[in-house]
């Protein structure tokens, strides 16, 4: 009998894509790992049964950790400035190496504690160490591309990407967009910057974006999970070129695609949008 895969092992980038991935490509993908480990570890502590395993919880600090300094040495080979947006941004993800570290220790000693609630606790800390690693993640890609050179950046653009599908793709990579649906109606809940359900639906539809069911925690403890909005690695490609320089967003407009296979990639609440 096959052993079914461990999704832990999947590659951190979808291996199709023709070049390897960028620097910034990269931490984007990083960024969404964090974001599908803290929502499976939200799941187990606050969702409803049936939860997810929390073997795959540890499994899937552990591979952050290799992962995040899988990062860090990629950004070393590049002829980066010795300046301080450039050595601060890889501090922080020095720093986030460690703290996920952390939180792998802690998960694996979960699952040896009694009773229950000790365990639970534990999964908390845990859960705390990881919590701003996507915006940390997202945050330091900004201050890697605006220095990174030209042979380093992806060359992904795609048709009509202006400012606000810049800004909500951006948003989707650090883990702040997840989706409910019910009597006809979408809602999206994001955390400080506004994107509707119309916009969503067109990422969506230009191989941007998917929202994978039933993935991010519920609004209330053992209430029914959310949609969370996740990159594409055409979305993940496509906002590297962009991360940096929105202002020349008007130049892309128009401008043809250069499309690798549009193939998905792998939260807090706040005020919710409503379409019909």
């Amino acid at each position: 009998m096959t052993t079914p895969p461990d999704p832990n092992d999947a590659p951190l980038f979808d291996l199709n894509v023709p070049a390897p991935p960028t620097p910034v490509e990269r931490l984007l993908a990083l960024a969404g790992l964090y974001t599908r480990h803290n929502d499976r570890l939200d799941l187990l502590l606050f969702g409803h049964l049936p939860r997810p395993d929390p073997d795959a919880c540890a499994a899937s600090a552990h591979r952050l950790e290799r992962e995040t300094f899988a990062a860090i040495t990629a950004i070393r080979q590049q002829p980066l400035p010795a300046i301080e947006p450039v050595t601060g941004a890889v501090v922080r993800l020095k720093q986030l190496a460690h703290l996920v570290g952390g939180a792998t220790r802690y998960l694996t000693a979960a699952q040896h504690l009694q009773p229950p609630r000790d365990a639970e606790h534990t999964r908390l800390l845990a859960r705390e160490l990881t919590a701003l690693a996507p915006l940390t993640i997202t945050d330091s890609a900004v201050h890697i591309a605006a220095r990174l050179p030209t042979t380093a950046r992806s060359t992904t653009t795609v048709p009509g990407m202006d400012a606000d599908r810049r800004d909500a793709l951006l948003n989707v990579a650090r883990g702040h967009i997840a989706v409910t649906g019910h009597d006809g109606h979408q809602r999206v809940y994001h955390h400080n910057t506004a994107v509707d359900a119309e916009m969503l639906r067109r990422l969506e539809a230009e191989g941007l974006l998917t929202c994978e069911p039933a993935s991010a925690p519920p609004l209330f403890h053992g209430g029914p999970p959310r949609d969370r909005a996740r990159l594409t690695t055409l979305g993940t490609c496509a906002l590297s070129t962009v991360i940096v320089f929105p202002h020349y967003l008007s130049r892309l407009t128009g401008s043809p695609a250069l499309m690798p296979v549009p193939i998905p990639a792998p939260g807090a609440p706040a005020t919710p949008h409503t379409r019909r």
